[in-house]
């Protein structure tokens, strides 16, 4: 599934070098896929440093099977496994180790179907994308204040800049965001409804 135009080249050209072992291709997929990781990691574990760290345990556990790794997609898929998989043996322990036994997360992701899996990938994949198309300052203040939970005055003081720059940058960058989102959203949105008439 594939809702916005890519490289294909670039991103074909990156996976056969990261399956030969070049470092170059996993800095370009630590690029590509680490902050999207993080978000999907936080649906589970919901403690951002937590996630960023699965992500990135999740590049070097893929970093280190990259020989059987022969394409983008399955370099994609592969990250989005390891970190589902991790994330949920971190909530596992968690469980165990607290011994709670009424937590809703572990038992209601377990039962997703693979499509479930699929559109959240995409979903997230879509999110991340946009991020990409926004300008950097733009792009900087919305994942500082939205993916790391940071305020307005954080922001202003780690980017040395007034609080009604960074204001305006969000602003702006929601609305970027809303405008590059709309026509793939709806996309996704006409497949979710399809498969769901197509096998109820």
């Amino acid at each position: 599934m594939s809702l916005s135009p890519v490289d294909t080249s670039t991103f074909n050209e990156y996976a056969s070098l990261f399956q030969r072992g070049d470092e170059k291709a996993l800095a370009f997929f630590y690029h590509e896929f680490h902050p999207t990781l993080a978000l999907y990691a936080h649906r589970w574990v919901e403690d951002r440093s937590l996630a960023k760290e699965i992500a990135s345990e999740a590049l070097v556990k893929t970093w280190k099977m990259h020989w059987k790794l022969d394409s983008y997609g399955a370099i994609r898929a592969y990250l989005y496994k390891i970190v589902q998989r991790d994330s949920l043996a971190y909530i596992r322990r968690e469980k165990k180790r607290t011994a709670m036994h009424q937590q809703s997360q572990p038992s209601q992701s377990i039962s997703d179907t693979p499509f479930d899996h699929v559109v959240r990938s995409e979903v997230y994949r879509i999110i991340h994308t946009a991020l990409k198309d926004l300008s950097p300052a733009n792009r900087k203040v919305i994942i500082m204040h939205y993916l790391e939970g940071k305020t307005t005055g954080q922001i202003a003081r780690e980017l040395k800049l007034h609080r009604s720059t960074v204001n305006t940058q969000k602003t702006k960058g929601l609305a970027a965001l809303r405008k590059s989102l709309l026509r793939p959203m709806l996309i996704l949105f006409y497949l979710i409804v399809k498969n769901f008439f197509l096998f109820s």
